[in-house]
């Protein structure tokens, strides 16, 4: 009986040790992050909006008469 406890305990030791080391060596490559900020980044932060009308305001999509996004080289 205590060599199966003690047996138990090894194998529930190397699982544990081979979890934690799959659980560190798991990195998050620089593409995948900049992918997630680009996505978490509003595209035009510039957005005027005026008037009441029909068309929809970008930036928080009430019925506007006229909206202006000012051209960025960068987008």
């Amino acid at each position: 009986m205590k060599k199966i406890l003690v047996f138990m305990g090894v194998v529930a030791i190397a699982m544990g040790g081979y979890v934690y080391k799959k659980q560190s060596s798991a990195r998050i490559s620089s593409l995948l992050l900049e992918n997630i900020e680009a996505l978490a980044d509003t595209e035009t932060t510039n957005i005027i909006c005026l008037g009441t009308g029909s068309v929809d305001c970008p930036f928080n999509h009430d019925k506007v008469y006229y909206y202006h996004a000012p051209y960025n080289l960068y987008y």
